[in-house]
């Protein structure tokens, strides 16, 4: 046996099905589904009102809860690199996401989505529970990657890849605290999928406005997640004899 193959076997099994999952994801996206174009009725949303000079206002301000939870994450959740960039991600989605609803088109959308990109990646480091660093590395390089990828070519294959990984992975490995991710992600797609059909119903708000809420409350669960793992600096302040110890995970437990 080779020294790589010591190492792949050595490997926790959170980490084997997370490189097992996106190896197949990737080469199964590549092989069997064609090409998939940016559609040009995306930037088309349904309420475009002005308020207050803001043009498409609610589509904006919408924004605001992930500047907030990404704020309240930076302030209290511990501070290693997956964590910290998540919170990042989210104030930077906020600000790329306002500039692409003041003026939507394939060029702004550029802002929205590496942001998008920053904030969801961390998670699969996470997921990881060891090897984080270099998991996040590597998982932000092909996130990154699919924004450069679409860019170059107008395929959104890898880009999709990256939002859905996250969701998969939390189904295979059975992370049932991380459920409410996943339902409030799939409100969101569905919001957004029925934009128009939603504030021809309901008149004051559109789908892609509750697409935002929804999606914010998924990174909303996230946060809470990481806040129950606990700091890191709670676990070392801890006096001796306490009986609170660091799990292999970055849980404390007692």
């Amino acid at each position: 046996m080779t020294e790589n193959s010591r190492i792949f076997f050595a490997m926790g099994r959170p980490l084997l099905t997370i490189l097992l999952l996106a190896a197949l994801a990737i080469a199964g996206t590549f092989l069997f589904v064609p090409f998939f174009p940016q559609n040009p009725d995306y930037h088309h949303f349904a309420d475009t009102r002005t308020i207050a000079g803001i043009p498409n206002f609610w589509n904006v301000v919408s924004n605001l809860p992930f500047l907030l939870i990404g704020l309240l994450s930076l302030a209290t959740i511990r501070r290693n690199a997956p964590a910290t960039l998540f919170g990042v991600g989210l104030v930077l989605t906020a600000i790329g996401s306002s500039l692409y609803h003041l003026a939507p088109n394939d060029g702004t959308l550029l802002y929205d989505r590496i942001g998008i990109v920053i904030a969801v990646v961390p998670l699969v480091a996470m997921l990881a529970e060891e090897h984080e660093i270099a998991t996040l590395v590597i998982a932000e390089l092909i996130g990154i990657g699919s924004i450069v990828w679409w860019e170059a070519n107008g395929d959104l294959r890898l880009y999709g890849i990256v939002q859905f990984l996250p969701g998969l992975l939390i189904l295979a490995l059975r992370r049932w605290k991380l459920a409410p991710v996943l339902v409030f992600y799939a409100i969101a797609k569905a919001c957004e999928l029925y934009d128009r059909q939603i504030f021809d119903a309901l008149q004051f708000v559109s789908g892609h406005t509750l697409k935002h809420v929804a999606a914010a409350m998924s990174t909303f669960a996230i946060w809470w997640w990481l806040r129950e793992r606990q700091p890191i600096a709670l676990v070392e302040s801890s006096p001796p004899g306490s009986g609170v110890r660091s799990s292999p995970a970055g849980e404390t437990t007692t």
